[in-house]
């Protein structure tokens, strides 16, 4: 396995470079040996720059590419567009009916009890769970639900790897010492987003900082998770070390593609990155705990976090589209999950009708953004009642001044497709902390701010209980960071996701069904998701790389 890793690394090394070839043209001769590019300051830019944004967000790996979207054989932004869109799906935001990728099973519930008590089964299968297993096996190919990430995410890994290796060997003009810090802050920020995802996705992972190569012994998913934090730990270490920010930021203007520098991107001085850090590790301890077994400990932690998190004004991780397709991250045009959502007619993603029943009454964003379709989609492809909805995701939106707008899939730069944490979720954590520490007023007021910079138009949430104020709090979760691939950590945490047996499900939700001839909008049906809290590791790994003794299991208990 080591040997057909290095082989696959490598690869995709030639890749990266290639991706970056017009920087590195500039420095050395393109036909000179890889190791020599790397060597220089420019080189090693141009890597850090390809080997984030290529290998970890934009490329579609022949592996797990299975053709979904309207611009098959040219795809771009995996990460973005498929895996945020595999979570949303699963957090019922959106639903994708489609085989692609088998996600007609990955977001399918068991058993749909509608509004005169019939219980409707998984037309097209047993359960999400029995399904996902059955494909998790190399002879799906592409249509392992469970490689998607798993591959991103490693790939993703493995170029940090490289990067952090060559940063003390390579030549720097000026000040080496603040170059080499920033270059060595920004491969342990990405290796510890890498470690967050797979950790909050998976039963299990291997820790593996070497290039080009991997080992046997899987780690926990709660390790993963410490690992990822020690890199965050890592990177603040370099971020302080910096004593010249404007060297910093000479670095990160060629890291960042230009077109990422824009909107609610930019260039993050080392204590906004150090905040955005903030933000990532309160997500990985909130998202990867379930409320009912949350500890004072860990609320105080987050609460730390948050409170020395991301600010209004900070630069944020993000992309942008472009319609120049051979600068360009991600598709200029269905390059994230509401760009694959969007218009009346041809979705690959459709808008869940638990989505829109979350909006409150006169919520301006919803008046923005989303309109009825001219016909309702009822039981798609009989492949289950979750597959339906009246209403589609308007493509920019209605103009409403001061409103937010969801997705300009015609205007090419105008969305932030946020990769990391952002604001708006650094307030909303913050706002979690307030209620469930019975400051319930501070909590709300929180809520109140977020819906209030998205131009809601919502009227004070004022007294009200606790519980009154989590529900609050949830479809708020849901609605201001919608399409941003974080609904379905709050679903499994919540225990949303789990069998109804154990007390999961979601009750009073909307469900359209037609068995009388007629379209029926169901408003009490009670839906029962049975999803798997945590992927599987992918046996295409696990065929290649036997799990060492002592290994954790790469089977999840499920």
């Amino acid at each position: 396995m080591k040997h057909r890793k290095l082989y696959i690394s490598l690869c995709l090394l030639l890749l990266v470079t290639q991706a970056c070839k017009n920087e590195l043209t500039d420095v050395v001769n393109k036909n000179e040996p890889l190791e020599n590019a790397l060597s220089t300051e420019a080189g090693l830019v141009a890597y850090a720059k390809g080997g984030t944004y290529i290998n970890g967000i934009g490329s579609y790996y022949a592996s797990v590419d299975d053709q979904l979207g309207p611009r098959t054989g040219r795809n771009l932004g995996f990460l973005t567009a498929q895996i945020f869109g595999l979570h949303d799906a699963m957090g019922d935001i959106i639903y994708i009916p489609w085989g692609n990728q088998s996600f007609r099973f990955a977001n399918n519930p068991t058993d749909i009890t509608i509004d005169d008590g019939t219980v409707v089964p998984m037309p097209i299968g047993v359960s999400q769970p029995y399904e996902l297993r059955l494909r998790n096996d190399r002879a799906y190919g592409p249509a392992n639900t469970m490689l998607m990430e798993w591959t991103q995410m490693y790939f993703l890994n493995n170029a940090m790897n490289i990067l952090l290796k060559k940063v003390d060997g390579a030549e720097y003009s000026g000040d080496a010492v603040n170059k080499k810090h920033t270059l060595k802050a920004w491969g342990y920020w990405w290796k510890g987003y890498a470690y967050s995802r797979i950790g909050s996705m998976y039963v299990a992972g291997v820790i593996n900082d070497e290039p080009n190569l991997t080992n046997g012994e899987f780690k926990t998913n709660t390790e993963i998770i410490a690992e990822a934090m020690a890199n965050f730990d890592k990177a603040e270490t370099e971020l302080n070390a910096i004593t010249d920010p404007g060297v910093s930021a000479d670095i990160l203007s060629g890291a960042i593609p230009g077109y990422c520098q824009q909107g609610k991107g930019g260039i993050p001085s080392p204590e906004a990155w150090i905040r955005n850090i903030n933000t990532l590790r309160a997500r990985n301890i909130l998202v990867n705990t379930r409320v009912a077994d949350m500890t004072a400990a860990q609320w105080t932690a987050i609460e730390g976090f948050v409170d020395n998190g991301i600010q209004e004004d900070d630069p944020v991780f993000i992309v942008k589209t472009t319609e120049d397709f051979s600068r360009s991250v991600v598709d200029p045009n269905f390059g994230s999950v509401a760009g694959l959502a969007a218009t009346e007619d041809g979705q690959t993603f459709y808008v869940s009708e638990r989505l829109i029943q979350d909006f409150r009454a006169d919520d301006q964003r919803m008046a923005n953004n989303f309109d009825l379709l001219e016909s309702p989609q009822v039981n798609m492809r009989g492949r289950g009642l979750g597959y339906g909805t009246r209403y589609y995701l308007i493509d920019g939106g209605n103009n409403m001044p001061g409103v937010i707008t969801y997705v300009h899939t015609q205007e090419t730069g105008v969305d932030d497709i946020y990769l990391a944490g952002t604001y708006e979720e650094n307030e909303l954590i913050k706002a979690e902390v307030l209620i469930r520490s019975g400051n319930v007023g501070g909590g709300t007021a929180l809520i109140d701010d977020v819906r209030n910079d998205q131009g809601a138009g919502l009227a004070a949430i004022g007294t009200v209980t606790q519980a009154e104020a989590l529900e609050e709090l949830r479809s708020e979760r849901r609605i201001s960071l919608v399409f941003r691939g974080l609904s379905f950590y709050d679903a499994r945490r919540m225990g949303i996701t789990d069998d109804k047996s154990v007390g999961g499900g979601r009750a009073n939700g909307v469900i359209l069904s037609n068995f009388t001839g007629s379209t029926v909008v169901n408003t009490k049906a009670f839906i029962n998701y049975n999803y798997l809290p945590y992927f599987d590791v992918p046996k295409n790994e696990v065929e290649y790389n036997n799990p060492a003794l002592g290994s954790a299991p790469v089977v999840g208990p499920e």
